[in-house]
């Protein structure tokens, strides 16, 4: 097919959604990277709805979740380098006082932080993301996430189940720390962002909270219509994502791309362990298509057997995705600004184009 018709259809696909009254969305972002051709960004909709203001295949967007695959490469890449191992316990990786604030820590490794298999309970629940969204410009301490998740109990045993947990990877951030002397921050700005040339890609420091440049700004819907949370602090979920990190679909895809390609490790084994994937269907909650979690990377089986490898963002105000069709060679990123809206509404229908007889 053509790269102009299919270009067409897709921006066709970006120009529904944004229509489509189920998604609720003021607007969309999509872009497609394919072998030997520049990526492709389509735009529709508005990204502030005071101002009117048209969405822009450039503009930023706060990126949620997709920090953790970035967190995890760091992981792997200091793995790697010798300076512990991935089955090394908490009491090993991390200071004495955050370990021991976890039941079982001597039993819970590096690896099961990465694929949400510690039964560390998740700091999240609806009471604290309502006391983040009335106070929004708090800067939030790593401190305090943890003991949030000390009070509750267990999931399960180590290594005894699934259940997603940012936690997780608020520990993994300190792992990174207690290795380098760095910030997480500061690791993943020099091995990733500035080694991959994402020049619009930032990790904004706790106080932050205004994104400098064109951006699309973030919207919730608590019952009254929708409110902005576009300027909540940096610190809301720290190194498990949240308003961390802020991207755009064009940088977005260079990361998985530049991942399959065993461009970020040094040996290829360690990107064989990262595509080492857990059962996540027994844990709670489903994710629509998800069958798998590996380290900082989900594995979705779609509709014929379509392989689909990488991480969504859902953060206050924005729903984002990047994704590697590793069979079809085809990386794959967009963001809708209404946090309530479904990734696949998105991603499906682009896919019925991109790959030939695909279909929900």
């Amino acid at each position: 097919m053509a790269k102009e018709i299919i270009s067409s259809q897709l921006q066709a696909v970006v120009e529904a959604i944004v229509q489509n009254p189920d998604t609720n969305t003021p607007g969309a972002l999509l872009c497609v990277r394919m072998p030997e051709a520049s990526s492709q960004r389509f735009a529709a909709g508005v990204s502030e709805i005071g101002t009117c203001t048209a969405m822009s295949p450039d503009d930023g967007f706060r990126a949620g979740s997709v920090m953790k695959p970035l967190v995890a490469t760091v992981v792997l890449q200091l793995a790697e380098e010798g300076l512990f191992s991935l089955d090394d316990a908490m009491t090993t990786v991390l200071p004495t006082d955050i370990a021991s604030m976890s039941a079982n820590s001597d039993g819970i490794t590096a690896r099961m932080l990465l694929n949400h298999t510690s039964g560390i309970p998740e700091w999240l629940t609806d009471a604290v993301g309502a006391e983040i969204a009335s106070e929004p410009n708090r800067v939030v301490s790593d401190r305090e996430y943890f003991k949030m998740a000390a009070d509750q109990t267990p999931s399960f045993p180590p290594g005894k189940g699934f259940t997603y947990s940012n936690t997780d990877y608020n520990l993994l951030g300190l792992v990174i720390e207690q290795a380098t002397g760095q910030s997480w921050r500061s690791e993943i700005r020099e091995r990733l962002v500035d080694q991959l040339h994402l020049f619009n890609t930032l990790l904004p420091e706790p106080g932050e909270i205004a994104i400098p440049g064109r951006h699309a700004h973030g919207y919730m819907d608590f019952g009254a219509g929708l409110m902005d949370m576009t300027e909540i602090d940096p610190s809301m979920a720290g190194a498990a994502g949240g308003h961390a990190l802020v991207t755009t679909t064009d940088d977005l895809v260079r990361f998985p791309d530049a991942l399959m390609n065993g461009k970020l490790f040094q040996k290829p084994e360690t990107l064989d362990e990262m595509l080492t994937f857990v059962d996540m269907t027994q844990g709670e909650p489903p994710v629509g298509f998800g069958v798998g979690y590996g380290l900082g990377l989900m594995k979705f089986l779609l509709p014929g057997n379509i392989e689909m490898i990488g991480h969504a963002g859902t953060t206050g105000g924005y729903q984002c995705f990047v994704y590697e069709l590793p069979n079809h060679e085809i990386s794959i990123s967009g963001m809708m600004n209404n946090m309530a809206s479904d990734q696949i509404q998105l991603i499906g229908p682009a896919l019925e184009i991109l790959v030939p007889g695909f279909s929900l």
